[in-house]
């Protein structure tokens, strides 16, 4: 398998883990891992919602008061009922003939049907108070609540109202709702009860679809309501405000209002005001009776993030049925698939392009996701899951951009260990930016032809004998970083030193057409600085010293070589001996090159051919020439940096 194909498996590989740790999240109970649990995912689109006009989305019709529903109506037992000039109303419970004198008024102002929030589940010490309010029951038709729950052999238990009061009831509907995690998400429109009990075999209905088929006087096609994974309708949560009102006694209280409503009245004020102005607010409208009052406790926790009194939550899921406005949740499946895709589209993308590049598309993508995924909610109110598809792709962008920083600061260790002492940086540096460093290198070898320098220092041997080894070293460094630089300039590659001979290859890891030109005037460069360095060491004391050179321009086979614990990158073959042999002729402060390095570079050297000399492995002699300098001194060099290369890189 190659490299690119290996890291595209592991990158693959961590995406998938990725995705298993998103979906492993989505499909754990709501209550079992707190703030990425499925809630968690309603509650971050409830968010885009209420900031959707910060987001440009504006302010959507279902969410906006000028898009009330006509036809509803909120009438809560609040602050101000408990503060208000009515004194019967200061202390809660109230005796149940005041429900029937507040039924007949509103009967009286046109109310079209009347649904109690409030649970009249045991008869009333006095039997005369039931009789009221069943008389204000008989004037409207009213429909009460009561409570349900699941019995340990998985019965519905019911806690119906009082039979005093349910003979007149028009409907009842069990007002429970669903609180996974302690937050309110939607509820169940319709349960049958099971096939055990009093009221075995039945198909009850909550409140606000019992509430709304009393007010439409038919049945509502409540199985076509779209449902989440757990058979809930979704409630959209209201944009419940607390604002400050003051009471008849001029005291200041707390009440909370919706705007999803034609209207909120105090109960008192319903209870007290002319007939006429409770008109306005209730005629035609099916009027929703509760308690808000903050003493009282009627409260849940929304998605939306906010205490919502439980009234007003049984009076938008009313308000929803009677005008179509359903949350429909993407099936299990689809966000699973997008759990699984997306990061592996974001490992693929590591593999096309640079890591840096990678991780900012990645993170873009995944900020594109959220925001298009939340207008879909917002004004498509089609929920598809975020948190979840979000954190796996955070995730893969994090497994898989650690791995490829840390693969490929391996990978310049290994160029850089390598080359790094033998290449100048400008081809170090290239090298680097390849996509995969260690394959420009051809690690397994590879034919090119290649131009191959040699140079000795003549009579060094002899030289070193009358030096002490610290002089020899001291010498011999200065020389050879004088003579790497200068290799390096020209776009040489440092082989290899061999006592006193270096040998330098130009065109590694890259071929140019300019690669024997290049290391000829590499060669006359040299033996220029030579000269330079022997008239300061003469005058410096030290003994100076000339160098023979030989180069060479042929196929050669560069790669590694070596064993899996000491490896080499340098050139074998024939050219490479021709070289060698060629510096060995080389008298001091020549600079011999072959007929075949000549034919490359004869348009702007001055050079003397000299006797052919035959070399090992060759059946004809080879025409060789002495360089003495450079004709033309504005001939193309590379500078160190493979900037024209016109082949693959080796």
């Amino acid at each position: 398998m190659s490299v690119k194909a290996r890291t595209l498996v592991i990158a693959l590989a961590l995406a998938a883990f990725a995705s298993l740790i998103g979906i492993v999240l989505l499909i754990l109970p709501n209550d079992s891992v707190p703030l990425v649990h499925r809630v968690t995912d309603l509650q971050a689109h409830y968010a885009a919602l209420t900031n959707a006009d910060r987001l440009g989305f504006g302010t959507p019709w279902y969410d906006s008061p000028e898009n009330a529903n006509q036809k509803l109506a909120i009438i809560p037992i609040d602050e101000l009922t408990f503060g208000s000039d009515v004194p019967e109303l200061h202390q809660f419970p109230y005796p149940r003939g005041i429900y029937g004198k507040l039924l007949k008024r509103l009967a009286a102002a046109g109310a079209k049907a009347v649904a109690f929030d409030i649970d009249f589940i045991e008869p009333s010490v006095d039997p005369q108070q039931d009789a009221e309010f069943a008389a204000g029951m008989k004037m409207v038709p009213t429909i009460l609540a009561y409570t349900i729950n699941t019995t340990a052999s998985g019965q519905i238990g019911e806690q119906r109202p009082t039979p005093s009061l349910l003979p007149y009831a028009k409907a009842i509907g069990f007002s429970t709702v669903d609180e996974p995690a302690g937050i309110l998400t939607g509820q169940v429109p319709v349960v049958h009860t099971g096939s055990v009990g009093q009221n075995a075999d039945q198909r009850i209905r909550s409140l606000a679809a019992a509430a709304v088929e009393v007010f439409e006087g038919k049945r509502m096609p409540l199985e076509s309501i779209p449902r989440d994974g757990n058979g809930s309708f979704l409630l959209i949560a209201p944009k419940s405000r607390v604002q400050q009102s003051t009471t008849a006694h001029g005291s200041q209280v707390e009440t909370h209002s919706v705007s999803f409503s034609r209207g909120v009245l105090s109960f008192a004020d319903a209870y007290s005001e002319p007939i006429a102005d409770l008109k306005t607010l209730v005629n035609g409208a099916l009027v929703y009776i509760g308690n808000t009052a903050a003493a009282e406790g009627d409260f849940v926790q929304t998605a939306r993030g906010a205490n919502t009194p439980g009234l007003f939550v049984n009076a938008r899921l009313a308000d929803q049925i009677m005008r179509g406005i359903y949350l429909t949740a993407a099936p299990l499946w689809v966000n699973i698939a997008l759990i699984i895709v997306l990061p592996l589209l974001i490992a693929l993308l590591f593999s096309l392009t640079k890591t840096p590049v990678a991780i900012a598309v990645s993170l873009t993508a995944t900020v594109v996701y959220a925001y298009a995924n939340s207008a879909l909610f917002v004004l498509r109110l089609t929920w598809v899951d975020m948190v979840h598809v979000v954190l796996a792709m955070v995730l893969a962008t994090l497994f898989v951009g650690l791995y490829r920083v840390l693969y490929e600061a391996s990978q310049r260790r290994m160029v850089t260990n390598l080359f790094g002492m033998h290449v100048s940086p400008a081809i170090v540096n290239d090298i680097l930016s390849s996509e995969d460093p260690t394959g420009a290198l051809a690690l397994k070898g590879k034919k090119v032809k290649a131009t191959i320098f040699y140079s000795d220092i003549r009579g060094f041997t002899a030289m070193s004998e009358k030096m002490t080894p610290e002089e020899i070293y001291n010498q011999l460094n200065e020389y050879f970083e004088e003579m790497c630089k200068i290799i390096f300039e020209y776009g040489g590659y440092v082989d290899k030193f061999i006592g006193d001979c270096v040998m330098a290859v130009f065109s590694a890891p890259y071929q140019t057409p300019n690669d024997a030109a290049n290391a000829v005037r590499s060669a006359v460069a040299q033996q220029k600085k030579i000269l330079e360095l022997a008239e300061k060491w003469q005058a410096q004391g030290k003994r100076p010293f000339t160098v023979g050179m030989g180069v060479n321009t042929g196929d050669v086979v560069m790669g590694n070589l070596g064993a899996s614990s000491r490896m080499n990158y340098t050139v074998i073959g024939d050219n490479v001996n021709l070289a060698a042999r060629l510096y060995n002729v080389a008298k001091a402060g020549e600079i011999i090159i072959s007929d075949y390095t000549y034919q490359e570079v004869k348009d702007f050297v001055v050079a003397v051919p000299l006797e052919p000399v035959t070399v090992k492995g060759k059946q004809e002699p080879i025409m060789i020439y002495n360089i003495l300098d450079i004709k033309d001194e504005k001939a193309p060099a590379t500078n160190g940096a493979p900037a024209s290369q016109t082949s693959t890189p080796a």
